[in-house]
């Protein structure tokens, strides 16, 4: 994937250069999401998380653009951070505090990591990346929205 700096031209407007280049992030976004699966590594899922949160931040910052159904298209990406993040929280103090903690506490943290995990997955399959979503979101951020000209008066 082109890095967006690379494909962003500053001589374009915003509006023109957000229709380029949102497309091709949201397309390698679908394509790293698709990657994960039950036995991907806690990092590698932290490292979609950071990839969700970069996309939602970015995609943020043109709702002007857009208008409100951006908002929410952006909405459907924070189940993904969400169960993402928590799963992550599990792991971060799995880590930091290891054979510190109980037992039963440290079971409950691999438990409820995998569970958030596992959820991530179904909603990513099931909802998200479902059939033809990834070619409506492209064809959304592609699309020149219609704008009204003044009209003047005869």
């Amino acid at each position: 994937m082109k890095d967006a700096k690379e494909s962003w031209k500053p001589e374009e407007p915003a509006d023109v250069n957000v229709r380029s280049v949102l497309p091709d992030m949201v397309r390698a976004y679908f394509h790293a999401g698709r990657k994960l699966d039950r036995d991907s590594k806690a990092k590698a899922m932290h490292r979609f998380r950071l990839k969700t949160k970069h996309l939602r931040y970015t995609l943020e910052a043109f709702v002007s653009l857009y208008g409100p159904s951006l908002e929410r298209r952006i909405a459907t990406l924070r189940p993904i951070q969400n169960a993402l993040g928590d799963s992550n929280d599990c792991e971060v103090l799995l880590a930091e505090m290891g054979d510190r903690l109980p037992h039963k506490v440290r079971a409950w943290l691999h438990k409820r990591s995998d569970e958030k995990r596992k959820d991530f997955l179904r909603y990513w399959r099931e909802t998200f990346d479902a059939a033809g979503e990834d070619k409506k979101w492209e064809k959304y951020l592609a699309r020149t929205r219609s704008v009204r000209k003044p009209q003047t008066k005869p």
